[in-house]
């Protein structure tokens, strides 16, 4: 049976503003946004308008809505009418947007390009490269003092883990006596072989909830079973950095030598010898081989167009059950089955990677990105000359009352889990943008040598990189790839557009027999 890549789900976020009433009405905005999602084959799966007179992000309910929804995987993509009706400044747009990005979302504008564009895209690379030199000294400083606090025992900051408290006068962790008990029932379940959809359910039944005060699922247990502070513990620094996207993921770990270890400094909830049980019996789960079907990676979804009928071809596959070996066949075609021809996948992706490289990543293209990148910069420069003060106030406002949440929290007081996670969320989202701003502040022009680096880098993803690395520097800079009709069906011919060019974008027409 053939199979389809998947479908991509968007959610619209219209606003109206009633006191202007030039504004475009919510019923408009949702007009066009339904027309753009059906150009892009998009699935628009949800709507969160909202109707107020200030533009404050945080009083906008359905906006927050969105926002939370976005944590429960529920789409992937927001679809706005124009980049203004999304956040009431930069700063605000750039805080919703990690949000969404750490969850895997990303914002559409139906009338402008956003800040997904390929110059953008390696403006923030060089400038994130340059934040990270000018504020090491910084961080080395901070990181030392919060390496003081982990050999004491002292808490360093985040929420404890679950069955662990902040005691709000010493600061030190110490054992939750309303729901240590849940961390043992993990600990011994997994012994036992049960699942973790039967711990979940054990706990559910004596009355358990999670830290965000919800039932447990299997998926709520992702750090308990190599967590080391439940043996008494005190680990710190353990995760690796970043990815370049701005992600986390606390499955990485750095080596054991850099991270911070200190042996029996909390106290323990579960004894060491079970601990050491439960880890080498997860590391084995983890090992177990899994019946895996293979995924096809479809590097030009959402970009190839058909030539006949103006819908978007989708990925496809089959096995072919004339070969002995079962070779599966991969291709795009039209999704209105119009007539048109299918093309194969290698085939139409390795001609668009090759014309990339030509157009793009060569010559002229490269000078041309380049300059881009330079007008970008000065642009955002003259922008950020009034941003550091207003930047710092908000932090140190954010300082004080974390401390006084956390504070709390460390009492016993859970209804200010929320808080403290939007608060630090808020602030991430401000550090990023003061560091950017003190950057530009202190460079007048960029070294083109640091914007060619980026750019043969992503040239040399196109030729050597895996299928995820080609993927997204086709989608940065590829615009659309339009299939014409061909009356010749060992041939298709088609219609690249590409993003980085002045009047919009250049077209090339590259006929290639399949």
């Amino acid at each position: 049976m053939p199979s389809t890549n998947k479908l991509i789900r968007a959610v619209a976020y219209p606003r109206y503003s009633s006191d202007n009433q030039r504004e475009e009405s919510i019923v408009a905005q949702m007009r066009a946004i339904e027309a753009y999602c059906q150009q892009k084959g998009y699935v628009l799966v949800n709507a969160y308008p909202d109707e107020e007179k200030t533009a404050t992000t945080d009083r906008r309910p359905n906006f927050q809505r969105m926002i939370e929804d976005s944590n429960k995987k529920l789409f992937d993509v927001v679809i706005v009418h124009k980049l203004d009706r999304f956040a009431r400044n930069r700063y605000d747009s750039a805080h919703y947007k990690r949000v969404l990005k750490r969850n895997g979302v990303r914002v559409e504008s139906v009338l402008e390009h956003l800040d997904n564009s390929p110059e953008s895209v390696i403006l923030e690379s060089v400038l994130e490269g340059m934040a990270e030199y000018y504020s090491l000294n910084l961080s080395r400083e901070v990181r030392k003092g919060l390496r003081e606090n982990a050999e004491q025992g002292t808490h360093t900051g985040g929420r404890p883990p679950y069955g662990l408290k902040v005691n709000p006068v010493t600061r030190m962790l110490e054992i939750d006596e309303q729901t240590y008990k849940a961390v043992q029932i993990y600990f011994d379940g997994i012994e036992a072989d049960l699942s973790n959809d039967q711990i979940a359910a054990i706990l559910n039944e004596k009355g358990y909830r999670t830290l965000n005060d919800r039932s447990f699922t299997s998926s709520s247990f992702a750090t308990w079973g190599h967590n080391r502070k439940y043996k008494g513990d005190y680990t710190y620094d353990v995760s690796a950095p970043k990815d370049e996207d701005g992600k986390r993921n606390t499955n990485n770990k750095k080596p054991q030598e850099e991270q911070v270890l200190h042996e029996g400094r909390i106290p323990a909830i579960i004894s060491s010898e079970q601990w050491d049980r439960v880890y080498r019996k997860l590391q084995d789960r983890k090992r177990k081989p899994g019946r895996m079907k293979a995924k096809v990676n479809y590097l030009l979804t959402g970009k190839i167009y058909c030539g006949a009928c103006g819908a978007l071809y989708s990925g496809n596959s089959y096995t072919n059950k004339k070969s002995s070996e079962g070779t599966v066949l991969t291709y795009y075609k039209c999704q209105d089955k119009c007539g048109n021809t299918s093309v194969r996948k290698d085939d139409i992706e390795a001609m668009v990677i090759q014309r990339l490289i030509e157009v793009c990543f060569s010559g002229e293209g490269i000078q041309e990105i380049i300059d881009k990148v330079q007008e970008l910069y000065q642009k955002e420069k003259q922008q950020s000359v009034n941003d550091i003060e207003p930047i710092k106030r908000e932090l140190a406002e954010l300082e004080g009352k974390l401390k006084n949440w956390i504070e709390a929290l460390g009492a016993g007081i859970k209804t200010v889990i929320e808080n403290i996670k939007q608060a630090e969320q808020r602030k991430e989202a401000l550090e990023y943008e003061l560091d950017r701003a003190e950057v530009m502040q202190r460079v007048a022009v960029l070294d083109d040598t640091q914007i060619r680096s980026i750019i043969e880098m992503k040239k040399n993803l196109l030729l050597s990189g895996n299928e995820d690395e080609k993927k997204q520097v086709l989608q940065e800079y590829v615009d659309r790839v339009v299939i014409q009709p061909s009356s010749d069906i060992n041939r298709f011919e088609a219609e690249i557009t590409y993003r980085v060019f002045t009047n919009g974008a250049e077209g090339s027409r590259t006929p290639v027999r399949r």
